[in-house]
């Protein structure tokens, strides 16, 4: 080897050094975070310092925070299946519409019906199509698609992954689905880095959700980690994978009832009240802080929240994240 060849080589071996060190130390992972209230609304102007993050067993750094209220793509999820009597689908479709005028310039909708004929319309199709299938009755047809289905199928409507797609399920419950189950959608958002919302027609199961921690469950097939939510009820029956499915994508779950058994959705009141839920969910899917972490070397649980000194300003402030941190 000549001496200027041996040069050459002891230069590009040190710039490949100096790319593995880079690429090892380098913020690489970048997740949607939302700050919000009881309301749903967003808190703007938090910085990197705001933030507070560790996993169960590595420290989680947050290197950048930025706001980001940019275009977003929302696929609604709609339930007709048998829990949902003619009250109910009139629920519904006030609900859709609400969340459908809540969109901004850029907003992309995309709608499935979990049974019927003409079940969905995609992102980007003609609008007449779209509201073609909002205005049917939703009566349910032999054609048995359940929610967790829907869903599945409609994740391949977004594509490539973008930051903020987001799908919201209106639905009674996520029972039924005949291919797919909870654990399969938990993997499926992840790795598409889609949230999930809800707006459930039926009891959500919310067990620990004020102290943390796991949640034992029989059905919800080891989705159950939970971290505080939002208000201090906890509810002991109804679905239990609707609120893991949510809090750990990073999305939420309205109840539509609350603890009512029954609204009539003809009221005036009744009417305002789903209007309001459904724009509650969009506010927190249109705007969220973009956040830059140093992840783990492995897959893990970490928690994110905002430090005591904010705390203390706005005790009534939630943070929604994605709940497992793997490494790029």
């Amino acid at each position: 080897m000549t001496r200027r060849t041996f040069f050459v080589f002891l230069l590009l071996s040190s710039l490949s050094l100096v790319d593995r060190g880079f690429s090892q130390t380098s913020t690489c992972k970048v997740v949607a975070v939302s700050v919000i209230n009881a309301n749903g609304d967003n808190f703007r102007g938090l910085k990197a310092d705001d933030f507070n993050g560790k996993g169960l067993k590595t420290p989680i750094a947050v290197k950048t925070v930025t706001f980001d209220d940019g275009p977003r793509r929302v696929l609604l999820v709609v339930d007709t299946g048998k829990k949902i009597n003619s009250n109910y689908r009139k629920a519904e479709i006030e609900m859709l519409n609400a969340m459908v005028a809540a969109g901004r310039p850029g907003d992309s909708f995309a709608v499935i019906v979990t049974h019927g004929t003409n079940r969905g319309a995609k992102f980007g199709e003609d609008s007449a199509k779209f509201k073609e299938v909002l205005s049917q009755d939703f009566e349910a047809k032999s054609d048995s698609v359940g929610v967790l289905d829907a869903m599945m199928e409609g994740m391949e409507w977004f594509g490539a992954p973008v930051n903020g797609d987001s799908i919201v399920a209106i639905a009674f419950d996520l029972e039924g689905s005949k291919k797919t189950n909870p654990k399969t959608i938990a993997k499926a958002l992840e790795d598409r880095r889609i949230r999930m919302f809800g707006l459930a027609m039926g009891p959500v199961s919310t067990r620990n959700v004020t102290t943390g921690g796991s949640m034992t469950s029989t059905t919800s097939q080891g989705l159950a980690w939970t971290t505080p939510g939002i208000g201090n009820i906890v509810y002991e029956t109804g679905d239990e994978n609707f609120f893991p499915l949510t809090a750990n994508s990073g999305g939420l779950v309205r109840g539509v009832l609350g603890q009512k058994q029954s609204i009539n959705f003809d009221e005036p009141q009744a009417k305002a009240m789903v209007v309001q839920k459904a724009r509650q969910i969009f506010n927190t899917i249109s705007a969220f802080y973009l956040m830059e972490v140093e992840p783990p070397a492995r897959a893990e649980e970490w928690k994110l929240d905002v430090v005591e000194r904010v705390h203390k300003v706005v005790p009534q402030m939630w943070v929604l994240y994605p709940h497992k941190l793997g490494p790029c």
